[in-house]
């Protein structure tokens, strides 16, 4: 922000995260909210908890939010991993009038008995009217309950966990970070992006199952996100199969990548 300042800017919103796209990563909450709240203009806040935050029902993963009273705002989209059917965001806000003095429109034709009296989420967003998501929401908190959602979170981190075991045990399979949450990232140990990418082609195409990739720090990786409501560990033993067998069969077509297979588990030997 110094150096946006020092280039003429004015630096408004921060936006940590709990819970990235890529890994899933957290970014420090309570010490960026600090540095928010030093700068000589107001911040803007905003918790981007669109996957990680449904965690938070688990008491386990509340110190995820340490900090998240010095937010401004906080985002969860329930339908990423409570259930939820798409789409269905959980938006908070601190102080609801900057967001109404930025969006609010107040024609003729719209005002009426009620504007003074009820909230209107009209003059929470871009568009008008809104669809009724606050029913779904109702619905499937009313069919699970706190119980139900909390082991819904705590069945993907374990089945997460298991896959992570079945991928190191096959030895080929490296994991790009450890998961916290109900996302597993892994590649093979050798041949590089290349061979990574012909994995991933074969295994969407089989229609056995769907990951996609990513590249953090010139690592691309897979990404094997689990979240369903029927997943078992038998979904995840099957997946891993599909993987190594995928694995097997792209190695065993490309010489160059037989070559490196054998000089790496030569070498660790």
């Amino acid at each position: 922000m110094a150096e946006d300042r020092a280039k003429g800017l004015v630096p408004f919103c921060l936006m940590p995260t709990l819970g990235t796209t890529s890994t899933t990563a957290i970014d420090p909450l309570r010490k960026l909210v600090a540095v928010a709240r030093e700068q000589p203009e107001h911040v803007w806040v905003h918790l981007d908890g669109a996957y990680g935050g449904a965690a938070a029902v688990c008491p386990e993963y509340q110190h995820w939010l340490d900090g998240v009273e010095g937010c401004d705002s906080v985002c969860i989209n329930t339908h990423k991993w409570l259930l939820v059917s798409f789409d269905a965001s959980l938006l908070w806000v601190k102080d609801r009038r900057p967001l109404i003095r930025s969006l609010a429109l107040d024609p003729e034709y719209l005002k009426n008995e009620f504007m003074q009296s009820a909230l209107n989420y009209k003059d929470w967003q871009v568009p008008l009217g809104r669809r009724f998501r606050a029913l779904k929401l109702w619905f499937t908190f009313r069919r699970f309950g706190a119980t139900g959602l909390r082991a819904h979170i705590r069945q993907s981190v374990a089945l997460a966990r298991q896959a992570e075991e079945l991928l190191e045990k096959d030895g080929r399979f490296k994991l790009f970070v450890r998961a916290r949450m109900g996302l597993v990232c892994f590649y093979v140990t050798f041949g590089g992006r290349e061979l990574n990418e012909a994995l991933l082609r074969r295994v969407n195409e089989s229609g056995k199952a769907f990951l996609i990739h990513s590249v953090v720090d010139g690592v691309h990786f897979l990404r094997l996100a689990i979240g369903g409501l029927e997943v078992d560990t038998w979904h995840i033993e099957n997946v891993v199969n599909v993987l190594s067998e995928a694995l097997t069969d792209v190695i065993d077509e490309n010489p160059k990548w037989q070559e490196l297979q054998r000089e790496t588990f030569a070498s660790a030997a």
